[in-house]
């Protein structure tokens, strides 16, 4: 079995040192911290556990890692799973990533060393390289909202383009040509696929795509205003766009907030919509036109997937979670 001085010997440095980096400590050197976490990887070991051992070895624990438990999304997967492991005895850990790459690394590394039977992954800033480094070393680890070739079957997500296709058609049906689209800017699958669904929708309907009109910023409700606040510093409302298309109900819901201030009505002056469906978009006012993203039959599947996995069975074809529109209030119909 691989132990922590395996590791300072072949980093050549002490098992202190070891110690810091692994705990995420920043008092070590840049040199001595790449030796470390250049050897952990190629011994695949981690604290209190390796990768062998945690195949051989039976838990009572599920892993989970999202990007902010705060954000209504986040908290709905990681309700969902807990749900569906209850029956099962199992208990639940949750690690928060904030969408940054190190703090995601970090989380993973502390669910792999409580020897959790089933790990669900949702990571947003990790490189592609250091993700297919964990999934060769974790063999039931599973991603969600993100697609690694070569790892289809353990990734899990859902019809982002055919979703934005729909949201987009709903307003171009009431009426409206001149559509913003408030975009993620974090560079993965489903901003990528929900941009793309945006485009060839406006194409479809001989509606000429206008970068100018296309907003990414960070997805939050933080983010939702400050792309508010970019699109009215450079858009007129109503005479340059008359609806704005989001990313998310998270978005939607900032964007609206920040249109109020600026006594901008929703839907009179702009049309908006969002993606995902969360129990906050039919609370808002308008209640907000948006897309079905099943987030909790998304999590009950990765789970299922992780722990056949885990017992060594073959999982089935990847798939993505089918979506549908949800009509409510925030769209007005014009000439």
């Amino acid at each position: 079995m691989t132990t922590i001085r395996d590791v300072a010997r072949l980093a050549n440095v002490s098992v202190a040192t070891v110690s810091r980096v692994l705990n995420g400590s920043t008092k070590v050197s840049q040199k001595s911290k790449d030796a470390v976490l250049q050897a952990q990887k190629e011994l695949g070991f981690y604290l209190n556990a390796n990768a062998r051992a945690l195949a051989q070895r039976d838990s009572h624990t599920i892993g989970i890692v999202v990007s902010e438990i705060s954000d209504p999304y986040f908290g709905t997967a990681v309700s969902a799973c807990d749900d569906a492991i209850h029956d099962l005895g199992y208990n639940l850990i949750v690690g928060q990533g904030y969408h940054n790459a190190e703090r995601e690394k970090r989380a993973i590394d502390d669910l792999i060393s409580y020897q959790c039977r089933g790990l669900i992954v949702h990571a947003l800033a990790l490189d592609e390289e250091t993700l297919k480094g964990y999934l060769d070393t974790i063999p039931y680890m599973v991603l969600l909202n993100r697609v690694i070739k070569g790892y289809e079957s353990r990734c899990q997500t859902c019809d982002n383009y055919a979703g934005e296709c729909l949201v987009v058609q709903e307003l171009i049906d009431n009426g409206h040509t001149k559509i913003a689209f408030i975009n993620s800017s974090h560079r993965i699958l489903d901003s990528d696929e929900r941009l793309e669904g945006y485009i060839d929708t406006l194409k479809k309907n001989h509606i000429q795509y206008d970068p100018n009109l296309v907003v990414m910023a960070p997805p939050s409700l933080e983010g939702g205003s400050t792309a508010a606040q970019a699109l009215l510093e450079r858009l007129l409302p109503v005479k340059d766009f008359t609806a704005v298309a989001c990313y998310s109900d998270v978005m939607a819901a900032g964007l609206m907030a920040t249109m109020r201030d600026h006594k901008i009505k929703i839907p009179d002056d702009i049309s908006v919509t969002g993606f995902d469906n969360l129990y906050l978009s039919s609370c808002l006012t308008p209640a907000l036109t948006t897309v079905d993203n099943p987030v909790k039959k998304m999590a009950e599947e990765a789970i299922s997937r992780s722990l056949m996995l885990y017992e060594g069975e073959s999982v089935p074809e990847p798939h993505k979670i089918d979506v549908s529109l949800v009509i409510r209030d925030s769209i007005k119909k014009i000439n």
